[in-house]
């Protein structure tokens, strides 16, 4: 996953309002068109997928 995806646009800031677990540590949850994606923000490697989140 690149880095641009990391921005303020994609970024999942708060879980709780979308009713996703808590992300710890280097994770972060993203936006990825209709998906949610948890992503190690260290290396940009995705940890998990919920596809079709958003639709």
């Amino acid at each position: 996953m690149g880095a641009a995806f990391f921005g303020s646009r994609y970024l999942i800031n708060d879980p709780w309002q979308y009713r996703l677990p808590a992300a710890y540590g280097p994770y972060r949850w993203i936006r990825y068109y209709d998906d949610v994606l948890l992503v190690d923000v260290r290396n940009g490697y995705v940890v998990d997928v919920i596809h079709d989140f958003f639709w």
